[in-house]
């Protein structure tokens, strides 16, 4: 019993030593690019395409938000995210400025200031996913000048810094299994991922309608999809699902 403590804290103390380390890299590294540093805040995100699980999250944003992305699986939300998915090359975000006001989450992350910036994308051969998001604090015009004539450095950073990951991951970590269950259910899709996640911190429908700018009608159409994908009875057994398969982090 000792033995297995001593080891839980052996590999807690190397992977919060790494997280310190790879953190200061990421910044030492932007912060050659960037003449203004408090132009800027990063984050590194990996995680697998397959089962969204695990997630790594290496980032200097404020530490409200991070707690908050990493208890409720906002990976599941986040339109940065979800858009990631299908690119190779780094794009802008958000691409029309009119969906800060119109998406839930962005007008979540503009409290922190974190509601524009650029985001970097690496697919590699275990089908993981792996971000490096560099969000525009000031809102700063100079900001995308540097970004785009850095644009094959920040890349390479995120290459390099993914790469250290996995070998961290590999020579400390242990591996981890994925619910079975996970492979059986049918994809949800965005929406449907959105509405899940409002509904499973509490939200009524009419609540739910609100902050997604939906009818009310639409909720409880996705809520029935939701219910028929994960093979399950109601809203509350389709929550409790989700919970078991790990969908919200």
């Amino acid at each position: 019993m000792r033995q297995a403590y001593f080891m839980e804290k052996f590999l807690e103390n190397n992977q919060v030593f790494f997280i310190q380390t790879m953190k200061r890299e990421i910044k030492l590294y932007l912060q050659k690019i960037f003449s203004n540093t408090n132009m800027f805040c990063f984050a590194y995100f990996m995680m697998n395409k397959t089962d969204n699980f695990p997630v790594s999250i290496i980032s200097d944003y404020p530490t409200g938000w991070l707690n908050q992305y990493r208890s409720y699986g906002y990976q599941k939300i986040d339109p940065v995210m979800l858009n990631a998915y299908r690119k190779f090359t780094p794009f802008l975000w958000p691409e029309n400025p009119s969906i800060i006001q119109q998406h839930s989450f962005f007008r979540l992350s503009k409290y922190y200031r974190l509601d524009s910036g650029y985001t970097f994308t690496l697919h590699d051969c275990d089908n993981n996913l792996a971000t490096l998001s560099i969000s525009n604090r000031q809102g700063s015009a100079e900001f995308y000048h540097f970004i785009e004539l850095n644009k094959e450095k920040i890349q390479m950073l995120l290459i390099t810094t993914h790469e250290k990951v996995l070998n961290f991951q590999h020579n400390y970590l242990p591996p981890v299994v994925p619910f079975a269950g996970m492979l059986q259910i049918q994809a949800l899709s965005p929406r449907e991922k959105e509405v899940l996640f409002w509904a499973s911190v509490g939200k009524t429908y009419g609540e739910v309608a609100t902050i997604l700018a939906i009818r009310e009608g639409t909720v409880k159409f996705h809520i029935r999809n939701i219910i028929d994908k994960l093979g399950v009875t109601n809203a509350k057994h389709a929550i409790s699902r989700a919970t078991e398969l790990k969908l919200f982090g």
